[in-house]
């Protein structure tokens, strides 16, 4: 699979001496979790099948550094736990790692799209009222796909493992002496025919905030697409959203 590389060179302009990673510093650590619905499905090139999908709370957990030095950028990392199962009567003839599921067969389908980001970013405007960070993430995929039988136990598994570079944005709007914040995340990548994206957004509050550390609670909406053209010799078409809560802890 060639990669396309515009994400990465569109990046690589944000890496300038005008910009600084941040004003002061400090470490975050987040964790959320999703009540997500899973739509979509996934097969052989050419032998996409959708699926049914049970709904599913999915969580995700990471840290960022910021720090006041020129030129190098801030780091942001993320695991998102991403996958669900259900239960499909297949609509037509469904060949799947080597394996040949007859048309109205009952099956059991599992997707694990869980993935780890590392982002590099910089912190372009930051102040009581506006925050906005632009950089680059490397999206390492590591997941598996399955679908058995429940006629005849026959079953098939296919391996995902890849890494997608994508543009990263996140923007931040306070609302001054409420301690509320209105914010909004993206990663975005499109290549040879596949596409993948992260969005979310909502609001914070900050809890507490003292000295040694600030707590913030999160909530918000989150969409997680990945639209996966022949890579490891799998079409996938999945989506992930809901509504999510977090809490976010800066020292």
């Amino acid at each position: 699979m060639k990669f396309s590389m515009k994400a990465w060179l569109c990046g690589a302009a944000l890496m300038s001496p005008l910009v600084w990673a941040d004003t002061v510093g400090g470490l975050y650590l987040n964790a959320e979790v999703m009540d997500a619905s899973v739509d979509g499905g996934f097969g052989q090139p050419g032998q996409q099948q959708d699926f049914l999908f049970f709904n599913k709370t999915l969580s995700s957990y990471g840290l960022k550094i910021e720090h006041p030095l020129p030129l190098m950028p801030n780091i942001r990392l993320q695991y998102n736990n991403l996958k669900s199962g259900g239960g499909t009567e297949l609509n037509r003839t469904f060949m799947f790692d080597g394996q040949q599921f007859a048309v109205a067969s009952r099956v059991m389908q599992d997707a694990d799209l869980s993935n780890f980001d590392a982002t590099f970013y910089y912190e372009l405007l930051d102040n009581e009222l506006f925050a906005f960070d632009l950089g680059v993430t490397a999206k390492y995929i590591d997941g598996e796909l399955s679908v058995t039988s429940l006629q005849n136990g026959q079953s098939g598994r296919q391996d995902i493992s890849t890494i997608v570079p994508m543009l990263y944005g996140y923007g931040s709007f306070g609302l001054l002496g409420t301690g509320v914040t209105l914010f909004a995340e993206a990663n975005y990548a499109s290549y040879d025919g596949s596409s993948v994206s992260d969005l979310k957004y909502g609001l914070s509050y900050e809890l507490i905030d003292v000295l040694a550390f600030d707590l913030q609670l999160q909530t918000g909406y989150k969409i997680s697409k990945m639209q996966l053209d022949d890579v490891d010799d799998v079409d996938a078409d999945l989506s992930f959203e809901g509504f999510f809560a977090g809490i976010q802890l800066h020292f």
